[in-house]
Parts: C-alpha cells; structure tokens; sequence
C-alpha cells in the first residue's frame, strides 16, 4: 500500500494532481480542500495517499493531511457511499464541517453534497461518528458543546497559518480547539499563537 508520495507537483486539474517522484508521475484524485493546501506548480509537497482497488483498475487518492484521509476511509466504509461522493463531500463541508456534522449528527449538512440524499445523509450521519472514533478523529462529543461557525478572528487566524504552510483542515481545527478552551473573544494574533503551539507539538 502507498502511505504517502513526497515529490514536484507537476501538474493537475480542479480534482486531482500529478506529483512526480523518482521521474514517476502519479495521478491522485483530491478534494477542493487538499487543492488549497498544496504549493504552486513546479514546488515539492507530500501527499497522504490512499491507493482504492475496484473492478477494473485501481485509483490513487491523496489528502493534504491524515485526518483527511482518515475521514475518507471512514466515510467509504459506510454502505452506498463511495469515493467519488467522499471526496465531493470533503470539497463541500471540509474535514471541520464533516467533523462539526458527526458532533451533532447533522444529516442536513450532508445533504449539501451532490448526490448524497436524505436518506443517505442519515446514514451518514448516524454511522460515521462512530467509525471516526475508532480510528481516533477527535471531534466534539455527541450531545456535548455543538461546533460553532468560525468567527472572523478564527478566519484570520486559519488563512494565516495556512500561509505559512500548516495544512488547511489542520489549522483549522487547532484554531477552533483554541478558541473552545480559551474563549470566543480572542483576537486572531492570540489565536495564531496558541494554535501555532499546538500545530507544533506544544499546548
């Protein structure tokens, strides 16, 4: 199994890139979020991989970070949905607005996704909390503190970290933590600081 690629981004489209190792080019499938993350043509990145086997070929999946990943596998595994509503899924909500709809088994903020239904959005809904707790995708506890829309300073805070190259879903997630801990007040240069300590291994 590929776990990851590290290599030049030599190309792609709106839904996938080509990332060439070793003079190999491989072709992933991304979300719209994964797509953010990534440098400008031409730069070295890594991309977590998963390599999805089907009748008829295989696929190759990246995600700029394993959380997303993790998201995907858990997500495939519930019945009647795929990888290519998986990924349209992350491209619509982001791994904060899918871990936010499992906190609150919100089936209505799947329905978002083209081609997932109702009834298939409750389904969703209902199992994929439960897979991601598995694995250890930590998101707030069910019928615990419901996940909030970002404020502006959290915003701020994410773009910033992004730009100085923490991936997209995980800056997020660690401005969102900050704020839950320390309060809704702060300002988007505390919340850069803290998060940035979390993103880099301190609390």
């Amino acid at each position: 199994m590929i776990d990851h690629l590290r290599g030049r981004l030599a190309g792609g489209g709106k839904d996938f890139v080509v990332l060439e190792c070793a003079g190999i080019g491989f072709r992933a499938h991304i979300s719209a979020a994964t797509r953010k993350d990534l440098p400008p043509e031409g730069e070295s990145c890594i991309l977590h991989t998963h390599l999805h086997f089907r009748e008829g070929g295989a696929d190759l999946y990246g995600f700029s970070s394993d959380t997303e990943r993790e998201i995907f596998l858990a997500t495939i595994g519930v019945s009647g949905v795929g990888p290519k509503s998986t990924m349209a899924m992350l491209s619509v909500l982001g791994v904060p607005g899918v871990l936010a709809a499992c906190a609150r088994e919100d089936a209505s903020a799947f329905t978002r996704v083209p081609g997932i239904g109702k009834k298939l959005a409750q389904r969703i809904a209902l199992e994929l909390p439960d897979r991601l707790k598995k694995v250890s995708v930590d998101f707030a506890p069910l019928g615990g503190e419901p996940a909030e829309v970002p404020t502006a300073p959290e915003a701020q805070a994410s773009e910033a970290l992004a730009a100085l190259g923490f991936p997209r879903a995980e800056s997020q997630l660690a401005v969102a933590a900050v704020r839950r801990e320390k309060g809704a007040d702060l300002s988007a240069d505390l919340l850069i600081r803290d998060a940035l300590r979390r993103l880099s291994g301190g609390r």
